[in-house]
């Protein structure tokens, strides 16, 4: 095949599909290029990136050519526009996949795992346990349950909550964080971040947005008070609000250094984690208070389900297995052209 990698974008997002995705179509054997704008003629595939796509003006010069844009946004009408023209989406998740379906049909959910090699550690006995995220700072914001229940294990263990993110970029986290853990802001950068993973005895991914506080209870009463009258619907019920691009990307990282997840139930997240086996799956402050007691205490627990996260990924949804799922995807919709 002959590709074409269009973006003007350099963020999370390329680093995965357009490095790391190129790299494995050029090892592949197939003939790449990169920032070819004006000779859409040349080309089988064309990909881009949703900040800047190009998928109609690809289509009016090269009929032929097969269009895709990664990670596509809802944001603008324009975004929209161009997923609904595009030949295939490659989405991150099934969230993202459910939600992009009213633009196109044809989606392939290429789960977007940076290039990282396998460098399981050893857990031992020790007098700190390091708590570990690495993210965005919107989802440290929003880590209520989270930070009450590292304040209430604090008063009982020797924890540190250290977090990674663009700080320069951001700005410093002060929204949310925890009163009585001790937090260590880390500046996020590829030069140290498998290091600072690494470094991590449990990791966290947060990843729902919290409807609580008054909001919560009166939303939930609102609810329950409109269909009074239906069997089995309650105040305390969940109601649950996540990023529609949600997706398994953060605990993947903690699991190719062997590193325990704590995350939010959230529909990617329940996927790839084994309840119980490979990390644990929560919500409440009780949720998060519980699943990371039982971390802190055992050692020999956070090298278990360490490892067996890392091998169900390995086994299930590698990058090298979702390449050639991909390829086989690409493949069939090229001959459907011809």
């Amino acid at each position: 095949m002959k590709i074409v990698f269009n973006t003007n974008y350099q963020n999370a997002g390329t680093m995965v599909c357009v490095d790391d995705l190129s790299r494995r179509f050029m090892e592949d054997g197939h003939d790449v290029s990169f920032g070819d704008w004006k000779e859409y003629g040349k080309y089988d595939v064309a990909f881009f990136m949703a900040l800047d796509s190009d998928v109609e003006r690809a289509k009016s010069e090269n009929p032929n050519i097969l269009c895709g844009i990664m990670d596509p946004k809802l944001v603008t009408r324009r975004q929209r526009r161009e997923a609904s023209k595009a030949d295939f989406l490659g989405v991150s998740s099934i969230e993202q996949r459910d939600i992009f379906l009213q633009y196109n049909s044809n989606i392939f959910i290429y789960y977007m795992f940076p290039s990282i090699k396998e460098n399981t550690r050893e857990h031992a006995k020790k007098e700190k346990v390091v708590i570990g995220y690495h993210g965005n700072k919107l989802h440290l914001q929003c880590i209520g349950h989270l930070a009450s229940a590292l304040d209430a294990l604090s008063e009982k263990y020797d924890i540190e909550f250290a977090a990674m993110y663009n700080i320069e970029t951001l700005g410093k986290w002060k929204i949310g964080l925890p009163r009585k853990c001790h937090v260590r802001h880390v500046q996020w950068s590829r030069e140290s971040y498998d290091d600072f993973v690494r470094s991590c005895d449990i990791g966290v991914v947060p990843a729902s947005i919290p409807i609580n506080g008054a909001i919560g209870r009166i939303t939930s009463r609102l609810l329950s008070s409109f269909i009074y009258n239906w069997p089995g619907y309650y105040h305390k019920d969940y109601l649950l609000r996540f990023k529609y691009s949600t997706n398994p990307g953060r605990l993947y990282v903690f699991s190719r250094f062997g590193i325990p997840v704590v995350a939010d139930f959230l529909p990617s997240h329940c996927q790839f984690i084994q309840d119980g086996q490979s990390g644990f799956l929560v919500y409440s402050q009780n949720g998060w208070y519980t699943a990371l007691e039982t971390l802190i205490l055992s050692h020999d627990l956070r090298s278990t389900m360490g490892a067996n996260l890392n091998c169900f990924i390995s086994e299930n949804y590698s990058p090298e297995t979702t390449f050639r799922k991909f390829l086989d995807f690409l493949n069939s919709r090229i001959v459907k052209k011809i």
